[in-house]
C-alpha cells in the first residue's frame, strides 16, 4: 500500500468513484487505529478542514437568513446583506468542493449544480432564495455525514478492541511496551478482564476467553496451555502467559477489520448500474436546464425570469445523488453489521446474491457434521489382528493428509501401535490411497479401489461388517495388499446439533432447496441426512461431480450457495453464486477460497447472513425506488413551475439523508 502525505488511499479508491458528487462512497483501506474513508472530495488537512466547514458553515448560514428575515419584516432596507453573508459563509466550501471537483475529475457534481442553481437566483434578485439554497443543501450533507459515520464506527470499533499496551516479557519481569511493536516469539501477560493484545498460543495459566469479536459469541471459550487465542477477545478470571505468534498488523481481528473495509468498497451489481447511469444523466440534464432556460423565451417570446428559475431548478432537481448513495450506504452498513456477529462478507456482489440464493449445497464432513471424525470399529480378516490392521493402514495414511488418515494415524499413536511410514505414496481421488511398505504395496482405500487396483474383492464377511457400519452413518475403509484384505476400519463423525434448526431456518428465510452433497456412499449420505433433516442428498460424488450438482441446482432454482469448510471444498466453493467457508477463524485458505466465511462452527449464522442480505436487499431496492419516485415527481412540479428553488434543494438533499438513514436500519438487524 502507497502511503503518501495527503491522502493514503488506495490508488483505485478514485477509480472506483464513479459518481463525484461529494457524497461518502465507502472506498478505502484500514490502518492500525484508523479507518479512512473517501468522502467529500477531501483528504488529509483538507479532510479536517472540510469536515469543519461542512459541520459550522450550515449553522453560521442558519443564523444569518433568520436574520435577514426579521431584518427584512422589521423594514431595514439593508437585509439584503444578511443574505449575502449567508451565501459566502455556506457557500464557499460548497463552491470550492464543486470547481475543484470540477478541475480535477473534469465532472460536475452536487456542489457545482447546487452552487451556479444559488449564483443564478441571485443574479435574478432572489438573494433570500439563493441564500436559502446554499444553508438548506449545508444543513443536507452534515445530516447525510452523520448518518454515514454510524457504519463507519461500526468498522472502527473492531480495531479499538485491540489494546495499545501490552506486558512483555523481559527476563525475569514484564516491561510495557506498545502493542503494535510485539513480535512472533514474545511472551505477554495477560491480567483478568483485559483485553489481549496479540495472536498468539498460551503458555501458562487457565482462564476463558469471551472471543464475541471474532466469533460473534458471547459465551466464554475456556484456555489453558496450547490453546490459540486472538487480539481483541477478553480474558476472563484467570491470568494467561501468552506466546505471540503473528505481528501486530497480521491479527484476525485486524485481518477481519482490514477485510471488511476493502469488501465494503466493492461494489454491488446494483450500485455499479447506478453509478453508470449517473456518468450519462447529469450531462444530459445540465443541457435539458440549459434547453429549459433559453429555448422558451427564444422560441415563443416567453418571459425569461421565470424559464431561468426553472432550469436552475431542474440542476438541483437532477442530481442523481440520493440514488447514488441509495445502495453503497447499505451494503457498508450490512458488511459491519455481518462482522459484528463473525460473519466476513466479501462485498456488495456476493451481499446481493446471497440475498437472491433460492437453494444452499452443504458438504457433509466438517459442515453438516462436526468433521472430528475418529476410528469406531477395527475389523480384521481372517489370520490377523486388529493391531495388523491398524498398522498397514497406519503406514499408508502416515502421507496423507485427509481427515480418515488423521484418525488413523491418531488411534495408532493412542493404542501404542509402531509402524512404518510408507513411501511412495499415491492417493486417488474418492477411492482410497497406497504407498510402499516393506516392499509391498499396502492399499487402504473402498471396495471399488481394490477392484479396480488390486482385483480383489472383501470377504463376504467383511463385506456384510461394512454395510452394517454404513447403514448406521459410520464410514468404512478396507486395508490390505496385492495378496487381499487384511481387514476393514470403520469411522464416525456427529451430526452438529445445531444443523436441523439450521436448515428448518433456511427453508423459512425463503430457500426452496437444500441438499447434501458427499463422496460417502448411499447408506452413509443418507443416515446422516436423516439425523440433519436434510430432504435431499447426492452421494458418492467426485469434487467434478460436486460442482456438476451445483450447476444443475442453478438451472433448476436460480442462485446457489455452497457450504464448506473452504479447505477440501474449493472446486465446489468457486462454482458456486456464493461459497461460504465455515470454522475457519481466520484462516488465510478460507479467506481466499469462500466469498462468505463463518469464523464459527455455527451454522445458525447461515440463515442468519441470509436473512440478513436478503434485509439490504430489500432496503436497496426500497431506496432506488424512494429516490427515483422523488426524481420523477419534482421533475414533473418543476416544468409545472410549482416547486421552488429551496423546496429542490430540500427534497435532493433530504432524499440522499433518509435513503442513508434507512440503509443504516440493517445495522439493527438481529433475524
Amino acid at each position: 500500500m502507497n502511503r503518501e502525505k495527503s491522502c493514503t488511499c488506495q490508488p483505485k479508491a478514485h477509480e472506483n468513484c464513479e459518481c463525484r458528487n461529494g457524497h461518502t462512497h465507502f472506498a478505502g483501506y484500514v490502518q492500525r487505529q484508523e479507518v479512512h474513508y473517501h468522502g467529500h472530495g477531501h483528504s488529509g488537512e483538507e479532510a479536517l478542514e472540510g469536515a469543519l466547514l461542512v459541520k459550522f458553515a450550515p449553522l453560521a448560514g442558519v443564523i444569518l437568513v433568520v436574520l435577514g428575515f426579521v431584518l427584512k419584516e422589521a423594514g431595514f432596507n439593508w437585509y439584503r446583506w444578511a443574505f449575502a453573508a449567508a451565501m459566502l459563509v455556506a457557500g464557499i466550501p460548497v463552491g470550492w468542493s464543486g470547481f475543484r471537483a470540477l478541475l480535477r475529475f473534469g465532472q460536475a457534481d452536487i456542489n457545482l449544480l447546487t452552487t451556479i442553481a444559488a449564483l443564478g437566483a441571485f443574479v435574478l434578485g432572489e438573494w433570500a432564495e439563493a441564500a436559502l439554497v446554499l444553508t438548506l443543501f449545508g444543513i443536507g450533507e452534515y445530516l447525510e455525514e452523520r448518518a454515514s459515520e454510524r457504519s463507519r464506527r461500526s468498522i472502527q470499533a473492531l480495531l479499538e478492541l485491540v489494546p495499545d499496551r501490552a506486558r512483555r516479557k523481559a527476563g525475569d519481569g514484564w516491561v510495557e511496551v506498545p502493542a503494535q511493536d510485539l513480535m512472533p516469539g514474545d511472551v505477554v501477560l495477560v491480567l483478568p478482564g483485559e483485553s489481549i493484545p496479540a495472536d498468539g498460543e498460551v503458555s501458562a495459566g487457565d482462564s476463558a476467553v469471551n472471543e464475541a469479536s471474532i466469533t460473534g459469541e458471547s459465551l466464554p471459550v475456556d484456555k489453558r496451555p496450547g490453546d490459540k487465542v486472538f487480539a481483541g477477545t477478553i480474558n476472563g478470571d484467570g491470568a494467561l502467559e501468552i506466546t505471540v505468534l503473528r505481528p501486530a498488523d497480521h491479527t484476525v481481528v485486524s485481518k477481519i477489520a482490514s477485510l471488511v473495509e476493502e469488501y465494503s468498497s466493492q461494489k454491488a451489481p446494483s450500485q455499479r448500474i447506478v453509478d453508470a447511469f449517473a456518468r450519462y444523466w447529469t450531462p444530459a440534464m445540465l443541457l435539458t436546464a440549459l434547453v429549459v432556460s433559453v429555448l422558451p423565451p427564444l422560441l415563443l417570446e416567453m418571459p425569461w425570469k421565470p424559464w431561468v428559475y426553472r432550469g436552475l431548478t431542474l440542476l438541483i432537481v437532477s442530481c442523481p445523488c440520493a440514488l447514488v448513495v441509495s445502495t453503497p450506504a447499505t451494503v457498508i452498513s450490512a458488511i459491519a453489521r455481518a462482522a459484528s456477529r463473525g460473519v466476513l462478507i466479501k462485498g456488495g456482489t456476493y451481499l446481493e446474491t446471497l440475498g437472491a440464493v433460492k437453494a444452499v449445497a452443504f458438504d457433509k464432513t466438517g459442515t453438516l457434521t462436526t468433521g472430528k471424525v475418529g476410528v469406531s470399529d477395527v475389523v480384521p480378516a481372517e489370520g490377523f489382528t486388529p493391531t495388523d490392521v491398524l498398522a498397514m493402514a497406519a503406514s499408508v495414511e502416515s502421507r496423507s493428509e485427509h481427515p480418515l488418515a488423521h484418525a488413523v494415524t491418531e488411534e495408532s499413536q493412542r493404542a501404542g501401535i509402531r509402524y512404518v511410514p510408507g513411501e511412495e505414496f499415491a492417493a486417488v481421488r474418492g477411492r482410497g490411497a497406497r504407498a510402499k511398505v516393506d516392499g509391498r504395496i499396502v492399499y487402504v482405500g473402498n471396495e471399488r479401489f481394490f477392484l479396480e487396483e488390486v482385483g480383489v474383492r472383501a470377504p463376504e464377511e467383511l463385506q456384510a461388517k461394512a454395510y452394517g457400519f454404513k447403514a448406521g452413518g459410520k464410514t468404512a475403509v478396507f486395508v490390505g495388499d496385492e495378496s487381499g484384505i487384511a481387514g476393514l476400519i470403520a469411522f464416525s463423525d456427529s451430526v452438529r446439533p445445531d444443523a436441523r434448526e439450521a436448515l428448518r431456518s433456511l427453508e423459512q428465510k425463503g430457500v426452496r432447496s437444500v441438499v447434501m452433497l458427499t463422496g460417502d456412499d448411499e447408506a452413509t449420505a443418507s443416515s446422516v441426512a436423516r439425523e440433519a433433516g436434510v430432504k435431499h442428498f447426492r452421494s458418492g460424488l467426485l469434487p467434478e461431480d460436486k460442482v456438476s450438482a451445483l450447476k444443475e441446482l442453478r438451472s433448476g432454482y436460480g442462485k446457489v450457495a455452497m457450504v464448506g469448510d473452504g479447505v477440501n471444498d474449493a472446486p465446489s466453493l468457486a462454482a458456486a453464486d456464493v461459497g461460504i467457508a465455515m470454522g475457519s477463524r481466520g484462516a488465510d485458505v478460507s479467506l481466499e477460497a469462500s466469498d462468505v466465511v463463518l469464523m464459527k462452527d455455527d451454522l445458525t449464522h447461515i440463515p442468519w447472513v441470509v436473512g440478513l442480505a436478503r434485509r439490504a436487499r430489500t432496503l436497496i431496492i426500497q431506496n432506488i425506488v424512494f429516490s427515483v419516485g422523488i426524481k420523477l415527481a419534482s421533475m414533473v412540479l418543476v416544468f409545472l413551475g410549482l416547486l421552488p428553488l429551496w423546496v429542490a434543494v430540500l427534497a435532493d438533499s433530504g432524499t440522499a439523508v433518509l435513503v442513508t438513514l434507512n440503509g443504516l436500519r440493517v445495522l439493527r438487524y438481529q433475524d
